[in-house]
């Protein structure tokens, strides 16, 4: 962007009386532009001409903002400043529009912003000169536009806030008489007053106007002292320059505010020097709106399709110390004014240390409240601790199950209940300060270990079976849990347990009982099988060769004879599969002569030939020694398992995996039918998983059952095995 100034050349207010002639001027006004190189444009950059008529630098810049964020293109700007005393001279204008048509000769331009009325007035009339059918677009025009707007020319049009400035005045001092204008009688102010003059006489019946017309000069100070009482003054003298004599607007508008209220079109001259108020349009809001219109021109769009906007929205703004001296109560003030220079009030002047002694205060409070809460809630905290270690001494002391307490430190006994007493014969007062090695306690060290060790590890210890000696010497069985708790400061282990002994000696005579009652099942399996495969199968044998020396005997003249003995032998024959098929289930010799894998594989394999179905089996690391009772259980729960799922899961695919480890033997059946829940055989149904758990229990094993109706079944029973028995599959 390049700026071009003209006042330092057409001279400025300083410089009136140094003014040389128009005609000198021109050549050496023109000269300068000339000797300004011109910008080299690239083909598509837009060159923009800012005529600027006052408003400033900020303005023009919001102006070029809001061109810019809607037109994507390059944009060169050059500003001439118009802003001069001689401005209102014929010949001055005459001579700058020479000097800019020779300094802009050699440039095209594709738009001409003017800024303020003076400047639009000058592109209007020498535009043929200067610019001839380049498009012009306004901002900050306040004076009234012709009835049909200029060819090629659109832009904003300003409020100039007369109506609602008098409006402002004559509500603020209802007892005002006269309005006195204080204006130039030419140039733009001389415009403000003709409309002034049209929006007073819509008051001529309340107030009389006095007209003050004339440059700021002693005698008009004069006329202004002259004026009556009750009179409000519209100031309207724009001050020209600082290098103006000792004597002008500004001081006019000192005595002029000393002595009546004082309002006036242009709030930015008065409010903050004396005047009361007064109402303009919003400065900030015609460049964005300019910018926006500018955007579009350069786009394409033909200025002529694009109408004059009206930025018709007028700000009052009024100075509070001159409400205060005039006595106006901020009450009379129309919605929406703008109060300047307000003195902040005791709370907004001392408001840092309000707030920080509000909050000192509160801080205190809370600290007190904090106090008074934290002390009920210890004595609270205290009371249901008494309560609570009351309750726990009459638990302790009153419980069924023997309680000891053991300083985890020294591992001396704190305390024991009577429960305590009974089972172990040991007194309280000869338990407490010894240990439990000291009274002989544990009957096997290992035990002792392994429960110090999990505590150690976890914490906690649950349902762990131990032996215990009583003084007397008689062994007990007990379950036992335990856990780390602090007594006054100091960790000790809580340990709670209940003797099981009689229950033991139950599940043992039990057992023993399931033991002798599953031998003597399989003792009369056996001498079933034996029978079925020795005597009934013989005698279905010498059955069937009867049968057939029968068929013999008959000629083939009778062939219905024949067909029924044929018929009869295949009878014969499946009856004599399934008896030994029978046989088989009862009491497998494969089990006996061969061993646990070779006996499941026969087994799956005669089933599935048998019932028309596929099952996989999957055998590995099967021990070679195994006990016939380890081999008997597991080959009775997978006939038990097998069967069931055959039977209920409406499937025909069926997995089993027979797997050894180092330390257990592990049988799973698994397939993808109907399922069931199994809190249904806990319950108490499903005697075939009922005799299953019962036959694995014998032999120290466990049965797990993972099953959901739809999502089939997967039965998993696990038998430890001993140190010394070899998996097969690493034998030799």
């Amino acid at each position: 962007m390049r700026k071009i100034s003209l006042s330092p050349w057409l001279g400025g207010m300083g410089s009136f009386r140094l003014f040389p002639r128009l005609g000198t001027l021109a050549v050496a006004l023109g000269a300068l532009l000339a000797s300004v190189p011109p910008t080299t444009a690239q083909a598509n950059q837009k060159n923009v001409l800012i005529l600027s008529g006052g408003r400033g630098r900020v303005s023009i810049n919001l102006m070029e903002s809001s061109l810019r964020s809607h037109f994507a293109g390059p944009v060169n700007f050059s500003i001439v400043d118009l802003e001069n005393p001689r401005f209102e001279q014929k010949a001055y204008q005459h001579n700058l529009a020479e000097a800019i048509r020779a300094g802009y000769s050699g440039e095209k331009l594709d738009l001409v912003v003017a800024v303020m009325t003076i400047a639009l007035q000058f592109a209007v009339q020498y535009r043929d000169k200067l610019f001839p059918g380049v498009p012009i677009v306004f901002m900050s025009n306040i004076s009234p536009l012709p009835e049909k707007v200029w060819p090629g020319v659109t832009g904003v049009e300003s409020t100039s806030g007369v109506r609602e400035t008098i409006d402002l005045a004559l509500r603020l001092h209802p007892d005002t008489q006269a309005v006195a204008v204080l204006s130039k009688p030419s140039g733009p102010e001389n415009d403000w007053f003709q409309e002034e003059h049209a929006e007073l006489l819509r008051h001529q019946d309340k107030v009389r106007e006095i007209d003050l017309l004339g440059p700021a000069t002693p005698e008009l100070l004069q006329r202004v002292a002259e004026l009556p009482p009750h009179t409000v003054v519209l100031f309207q003298l724009y001050p020209e320059d600082a290098d103006q004599p000792a004597f002008g607007a500004l001081d006019v508008l000192a005595a002029v505010t000393e002595r009546f209220p004082t309002y006036s079109i242009l709030p930015h001259l008065t409010v903050g020097h004396g005047g009361v108020g007064g109402a303009s349009y919003d400065p900030a809001i015609d460049p964005v709106l300019a910018g926006e219109l500018a955007a579009r021109v350069l786009s394409g769009q033909r200025v002529d399709d694009i109408p004059v906007v009206q930025n018709s929205e007028a700000v009052v703004s009024v100075d509070w110390r001159q409400l205060r001296r005039w006595n106006i109560p901020e009450s009379a003030l129309p919605p929406g004014v703008r109060v300047l220079f307000r003195e902040p009030t005791l709370w907004e002047q001392g408001r840092k240390y309000f707030l920080t002694a509000i909050a000192v205060i509160l801080l205190q409070s809370f600290l007190i409240f904090g106090l008074f809460w934290q002390r009920s809630r210890r004595r609270k905290a205290e009371t249901e601790r008494r309560k609570s270690e009351e309750k726990f001494a009459m638990a302790f002391r009153e419980s069924p199950l023997a309680i000891s307490i053991v300083n985890l430190k020294d591992g001396h006994y704190v305390e024991v209940n009577d429960t305590f007493e009974v089972q172990t014969g040991w007194k309280r007062d000869e338990a407490i300060g010894r240990t439990p090695l000291e009274i002989n306690l544990w009957v096997h060290p290992d035990q002792r270990t392994a429960f110090t060790r999990e505590l150690q590890e976890k914490g906690t210890v649950r349902d762990l079976e131990v032996k215990l000696r009583r003084r007397d010497g008689q062994i007990r069985t007990s379950l036992g849990s335990a856990e780390i708790i602090e007594v006054h400061g100091e960790p000790c282990v809580l340990s709670v347990f209940a003797d099981i002994s009689e229950r033991k000696l139950a599940e043992e005579a039990m057992s023993s009982f399931s033991r002798r009652l599953i031998e003597a099942q399989e003792a009369e399996r056996t001498r079933i099988a034996r029978e079925l495969h020795d005597d009934i199968n013989q005698r279905l044998a010498m059955v069937a060769v009867g049968l057939k020396m029968l068929k013999q005997d008959f000629s083939h003249s009778e062939p219905r004879t024949i067909r029924h003995i044929d018929a009869t032998c295949e009878q014969v024959s499946g009856l004599e599969k399934d008896i030994q098929a029978l046989s088989h289930r009862l009491h497998s010799s494969k089990l006996e002569y061969l061993g646990l894998e070779a006996a499941i594989a026969s087994f799956c394999r005669e089933l599935s030939e048998r019932q028309n179905i596929k099952i996989n089996l999957h055998s590995h690391g099967v021990p070679e020694d195994l006990s016939n009772e380890v081999s008997l259980c597991l080959f009775r729960v997978l006939q038990e398992a097998l069967h069931n799922a055959v039977k209920y899961s409406g499937t025909d695919d069926f997995e089993v995996s027979l797997i050894g480890a180092s330390h257990e033997l592990r049988l799973r059946v698994h397939d993808s039918g109907a399922g069931f829940d199994p809190k249904t055989v806990r319950d108490g149904h499903g005697l075939g998983l009922t005799s299953m758990r019962e036959r694995l229990r014998l032999v120290e094993g466990e049965l797990s059952i993972d099953s959901m109706p739809k999502q089939g079944t997967t039965i998993v029973a696990r038998v430890p095995l001993a140190h010394d028995t070899t998996p097969a599959g690493t034998a030799a």
